[in-house]
């Protein structure tokens, strides 16, 4: 039996469902924000929390499923197409990892003031810049690395230039913040 047509249709689908993360994550962020109570912040932060656990299962399944259909097909590991998918899968891991544990630090710094009253209004919280910005940069990255797959090139330059267009266009889409709100430090749990 070939497997190479199933290996396809996974990857697939796990691109598929790395995309509705993204949708999820980034609705839940935006919401959020735009929270009116602690409580309302907390859910919809737990939601860009659990959703956000897929990520890294995507990448794993897009490495394996990847490296598969690359060794039935004998393509040179050192294509540049791979090279910038190795690189994009290993960004994304860490970037991801960074952002988990910034999301786990603001997780624990609504739950200590919902502990307080989850009615109370939510403070106007500045995320550091790279939390604003690491999003909207993953995103790009994804969709060149996309488009490197479907184009296949085999210069790393032209690759790698392909993913670097795709980091300068995600960093132009990040969200803007406002200057008096990036001004104010984001408040850290005590204990």
């Amino acid at each position: 039996m070939d497997l190479y047509p199933l290996a396809k249709y996974v990857h697939l689908v796990a691109l598929f469902v790395a995309a509705g993360v993204t949708a999820v994550t980034k609705l839940a962020a935006g919401r959020r924000m735009r929270a009116r109570t602690v409580g309302e912040a907390l859910d919809w932060h737990n939601l860009l929390m659990s959703a956000a656990k897929l990520f890294p299962i995507c990448l794993l399944v897009l490495a394996i499923t990847g490296g598969y259909m690359l060794s039935v097909l004998h393509v040179s590991m050192s294509s540049g197409f791979i090279v910038a998918g190795v690189l994009a899968i290993v960004w994304l891991f860490a970037s991801g990892a960074f952002l988990g544990i910034k999301g786990g630090a603001l997780k624990g710094v609504l739950e200590g003031m919902a502990a307080k009253g989850a009615d109370q209004p939510v403070p106007k919280l500045a995320p550091p810049a790279a939390v604003v910005l690491l999003p909207a940069i993953n995103t790009g990255v994804a969709l060149a690395v996309a488009l490197d797959m479907v184009a296949k090139p085999t210069s790393i330059p032209v690759a790698l230039g392909i993913v670097a267009v795709g980091i300068v266009l995600g960093a132009l889409t990040a969200p803007k913040r406002p200057p008096s709100v990036a001004a104010q430090p984001m408040p850290v749990r005590e204990g």
